[in-house]
Parts: C-alpha cells; sequence; structure tokens
C-alpha cells in the first residue's frame, strides 16, 4: 500500500514539474501573437486601402462612362449610335455590380477583427496563468502582492498591450 502511495506521488509530482516546464515555455509564444497579430492588422489595412482605389476607379470609369454616354447622342448613324450606348450601359451594369461585390471586404475586415480580438484573449489567459504560477510560485509576500496587482489590473483590461507582456514576462525572467 505504501509503495502504490509513493508511486501516486511520484507522478504527482512529475506533472507538476512537467506543469512548471509548460508555464516557462508560454513565455516564447509571445512574439508569435505579436506576429500574427501585427500580419492580420496589416491585411485589413492593405485589404481596405485596396478596397477604397478599386471604389474609387469604378466611381470614376462610372463617370466617364456617363460622359461619354452623353456625347453618344450626337452621333447622326441610329443603328452605331444603340450599339454604343447598349454597350456603355452594359459596362456601367458591370461597374455597379463590381461594386456591390466590393461588400465582401467590409466582411473581411470584420472577421479579422474577431480573430485579432481572440488571439488577444488568449494571450490574455496565458499571461493570466503565468501570473497566478508565479502568485503560487513566489516567496516573498511583497512579491505576491505585486503580482496580485497585476493580475488585478490585467482582469480589468479590455486590450493587453505590448508593454504589459514584457514587463509580466520580464518578472519571471523570461
Amino acid at each position: 500500500m505504501t509503495e502504490g502511495l509513493y508511486q501516486e506521488i511520484k507522478k504527482l509530482f512529475e506533472v507538476i514539474e512537467q506543469y512548471k516546464k509548460d508555464i516557462e515555455t508560454l513565455g516564447s509564444k509571445k512574439e508569435g501573437f505579436k506576429s500574427v497579430n501585427t500580419h492580420i492588422e496589416l491585411a485589413i489595412k492593405e485589404s481596405e486601402e485596396a478596397t477604397k482605389k478599386l471604389i474609387d476607379n469604378i466611381m470614376e470609369t462610372s463617370s466617364e462612362i456617363k460622359e461619354v454616354l452623353s456625347l453618344v447622342s450626337q452621333i447622326d448613324n441610329e443603328e452605331l449610335k444603340n450599339k454604343i450606348i447598349s454597350k456603355l450601359e452594359k459596362v456601367l451594369s458591370q461597374l455597379t455590380n463590381s461594386l456591390t461585390l466590393l461588400e465582401f471586404q467590409d466582411i473581411l475586415s470584420q472577421r479579422l477583427i474577431k480573430i485579432s480580438n481572440f488571439i488577444s484573449d488568449v494571450e490574455k489567459e496565458i499571461l493570466k496563468i503565468l501570473l497566478l504560477f508565479g502568485i503560487n510560485e513566489e516567496k516573498s509576500e511583497d512579491r505576491k502582492e505585486e503580482l496580485r496587482e497585476k493580475l488585478e489590473e490585467l482582469e480589468w483590461k479590455k486590450e493587453v498591450s505590448q508593454e504589459d507582456v514584457d514587463d509580466i514576462l520580464k518578472q519571471f525572467g523570461m
């Protein structure tokens, strides 16, 4: 019976040691979170800029086509005039449809923002775990209180800045 208890305690200590190692490796993940969020923010920005340029181009082209349509009325040949008007109206319709299709960009940006927020939330939760781990491992009561204050501050923040991440990880020597 004591041998079984000894084995269970030994397994428990191994699990605790593995947990400590896993916690320490969390610090190395911070650059990954930062990099992913940077890429997402860049994708949102570039997508919005490209969409704005496309909209501007479509609007300008539509305006030019409307002007050409008004000039076409000066053509004497009715058959040619009707063909030109028909083609220009078709192009104008396609441009209007293209403008409508650009709504996808707004949806894409919203999805990317949700992903970015999710990643920030995960990063925040990891930092909370690190702080809780630090509070439990810390021997000094002053240091424990300092870590508790950081944890409480982190709980109330909507977003975690890179400075917050660096500061917390620095406290653990990471």
